[in-house]
């Protein structure tokens, strides 16, 4: 069992359970042959991701998969100790992606660069947290490979180009469950953005990002259907014009 807890977990559909988690996030379906995950936390996760697995009624004997938006530490680290204990668990990324998932260099922001924002009390405590959840373990997923239609053939699951935040960013439609799970191409909240604004669909802040421009075209072209699973923040339902958390 794991010392940390998620912020919640939430099902918010038959067979789909969103996890925020302390750090980020992540989804528990219940898909035909099994379990599958999208995204898994930081590598001082996987306890804590196992064990939501089996909150939401499954036995983590029984993933099958990985789906990963993107190859930043604190979605893909929880991913090694998964692969220890149960080796057979596919792990699925966009080809543009696989040099960030496989690692240990990415496309991601280090310590170093986050120096200068250092002043910030939200961003030194985002960074704490980070640290604490193992941030700066080398991560390494050298099984993932690169998705094809034929993965997602008769799944209630589908990929979404969200590029930008990294090369090759993916959200996952989940069209029975009216939702889309977002990774960071748009997430509701973030701990180093203020505190006060209510959560709704919005960008992360800029300097996690690969590439600011791209991802803001990648936003503007994702479809937001009823129900937002970001990578960071609560769930959040769209009701008339105004989005709602969950949890």
């Amino acid at each position: 069992m794991s010392p940390r807890e998620p912020r919640s977990v939430v099902s918010v559909a038959p067979g789909v359970v969103f996890v925020e988690g302390p750090v980020s996030n992540w989804v528990v379906l219940a898909e035909e042959d099994g379990v599958a995950l999208i995204d898994a936390g930081y590598p001082a996760d996987t306890d804590l991701v196992l064990d939501t697995v089996r909150a939401a009624g499954h036995d983590p004997a029984d993933l099958r998969r990985v789906y990963v938006t993107h190859g930043h530490v604190d979605h893909v680290g929880g991913i090694p100790g998964i692969l220890e204990r149960y080796p057979d668990v596919e792990v699925l990324a966009h080809a543009d992606e696989l040099a960030n998932v496989r690692g240990p260099e990415r496309q991601q922001v280090t310590p170093a660069e986050i120096g200068g924002r250092l002043a910030s009390p939200r961003v030194l405590a985002w960074l704490a947290r980070a640290i604490r959840s193992d941030a700066l373990r080398p991560t390494a997923v050298p099984s993932a490979r690169a998705f094809t239609g034929t993965d997602f053939a008769g799944r209630a699951i589908s990929p979404f180009p969200a590029v930008g935040h990294t090369d090759g960013s993916t959200a996952y439609l989940l069209p029975a469950a009216d939702a889309i799970a977002t990774g960071d191409a748009v997430v509701s909240r973030h701990d180093t953005q203020p505190g006060s604004w209510a959560p709704r669909p919005r960008m992360i802040t800029p300097f996690f990002t690969t590439d600011q421009d791209r991802a803001l075209e990648s936003a503007r072209a994702l479809p937001f259907p009823a129900l937002v699973l970001p990578g960071h923040g609560p769930a959040v339902r769209r009701v008339g014009g105004t989005w709602l958390p969950i949890g």
